[in-house]
């Protein structure tokens, strides 16, 4: 197995270990900061002092790089769902839908923002809690009706179908009820537990979900992998030299973290808004008939 090989699966093996649960990220973000720019900036300190001890030792850095490799994976994870938070966002983390995964599909792209290569959009707050009211329930369920009867975006339909799905699951998600607890406050939260349960017993119950392991491709890890082994090489050159392995070490998981908290501010920043839903609840007028 090669080296690109070996890091795709540490990436999927690191994947599969987050377990879908953003709460420790969320919670870090929304009770210690009041911006996105001091988010990044104690995280980019945190990996790159992680990438300097994994290199304090010249020599054996080679047994180090695997265990740095998976916690640079872990760190760019909290990095995005911190940012997330703190940008009002809804995130998505399940057994099938995860913003994580869009954010790295983006992040292997150059950090370059295509709608067109997402599952579905980021979802803002906002929109989750309207879409959980009675009124936004009907206006959701509307713009369904019309994405199924039209041509629009495919993105946009995943969205609006993922939207559902999170808002259908939420009376029996108890790990949804804690992330929306600690994005809103204990009220919100409650009085939103209220009508999903209320609700529930009139919908349909959604069917199984996969595990997490499904989520991350081969064909992703494997484009991940080869971005983050590029620098392998070097990192085992410069290992070798006391002080100056550690150094540089810490600059390239710095560069690392910063290039995925941008990809992550992108991500976010686009945000599936109430508008937008409103919007496509409208009623679809036909074309005129020459």
């Amino acid at each position: 197995m090669g080296l690109q090989e070996q890091i795709a699966e540490a990436i999927i093996n690191a994947f599969d270990e987050l377990g879908g649960d953003p709460q420790g990220a969320v919670a870090a973000a929304r009770h210690g900061h009041e911006s996105v720019e001091t988010w990044i900036q104690q995280e980019t300190a945190t990996i790159a002092l992680a990438g300097g001890a994994e290199m304090l030792i010249p020599g054996l850095h080679a047994l180090t790089i695997p265990a740095g490799i998976t916690f640079l994976i872990h760190r760019m994870a909290y990095i995005s769902r911190g940012i997330g938070a703190l940008k009002h966002a809804y995130i998505v983390e399940t057994a099938r839908h995860s913003d994580l995964r869009n954010i790295l599909t983006l992040w292997a792209n150059d950090s370059y923002y295509n709608l067109h290569l997402l599952d579905f959009k980021a979802i803002d707050l906002a929109t989750f809690q309207y879409a959980m009211t009675d009124e936004g329930y009907a206006v959701l369920a509307q713009a369904l009706a019309n994405a199924t009867a039209g041509k629009p975006d495919a993105v946009l339909v995943r969205t609006l179908q993922t939207l559902k799905l999170l808002v259908d699951e939420f009376a029996g998600d108890e790990r949804a009820m804690a992330l929306v607890r600690t994005l809103t406050d204990e009220e919100t939260t409650d009085d939103l537990i209220a009508i999903a349960q209320k609700r529930s017993a009139h919908v349909d119950a959604p069917p199984k979900t996969r595990t997490m392991s499904q989520r991350m491709s081969t064909r992703l890890a494997l484009r991940l992998a080869g971005q983050i082994s590029a620098r392998v090489p070097a990192k085992l050159l410069v290992g070798f030299i006391p002080i100056a392995g550690a150094v540089v070490n810490a600059f390239f998981n710095a560069q690392t973290i910063l290039s995925m908290a941008e990809t992550a501010r992108k991500y976010y920043a686009n945000r599936f808004t109430i508008a937008e839903l409103q919007a496509l609840a409208q009623p679809v007028t036909p074309p005129s008939q020459a």
